[in-house]
């Protein structure tokens, strides 16, 4: 479920918030170290800069979309929109 508009993407404020709902999700779909990943970079990894975090989040993600052809369209279409929002914080900084 994402939380905002389909057009509208996650900014740095709301990012742990939507990676915590996808984790959930992953892991109720049965994609347990998918979902751990998830769950690790959002609370216990740590980073020098918020950069390198969003850059984990982001090859983790991709990591996903690329492997995993077998997820729901709904999950593959969520870590798309995340995908685009790492894209779009980083230029930001």
């Amino acid at each position: 479920m994402w939380p905002f508009k389909k057009t509208q993407l996650a900014g740095p404020e709301e990012f742990p918030a939507v990676i915590d709902a996808l984790a959930d999700k992953l892991r109720s779909e049965e994609f347990t170290a998918e979902a751990d990943r998830l769950h690790y970079l959002a609370h216990d990894f740590v980073a020098t800069t918020s950069n390198e975090l969003y850059g984990e989040f982001s090859v983790a993600l991709r990591k996903i979309q690329r492997e995993r052809s077998d997820l729901p369209a709904d999950i593959r279409s969520e870590i798309h929109r995340l995908i685009k929002s790492i894209d779009r914080i980083c230029r930001w900084r």
